[in-house]
């Protein structure tokens, strides 16, 4: 007796492992949702100048995109990233 409820245990715990509760069906929608999101473009209005260069690595040699504001116009090309560096100017 013991011995078939370790066997049905160990077989759901496999079976668990094996699916990954479902984890790779949310990545792939938390994916497609992210090829069609459209986020509002950021209010310019402010005098001034801001904006962000993003590299490909943490040594900031390779710009990959850029996103910001420049006196009053959005601008934006290229990807994000987690390296970034960041400026600000006033428009003069």
């Amino acid at each position: 007796m013991k011995s078939a409820m370790r066997v049905a245990g160990l077989s759901l715990v496999m079976g668990l492992m094996m699916v990954g509760c479902g984890g790779a069906v949310a990545e792939t929608e938390q994916e497609s949702a992210l090829e069609t999101r459209e986020d509002a473009i950021p209010d310019c209005s402010a005098d001034g100048t801001t904006y962000t260069i993003h590299y490909s690595d943490p040594a900031y040699t390779t710009q990959i995109g850029g996103r910001g504001c420049n006196c009053g116009i959005y601008g934006g090309w290229g990807k994000t990233s987690t390296y970034r560096q960041t400026f600000y100017d006033y428009c003069g």
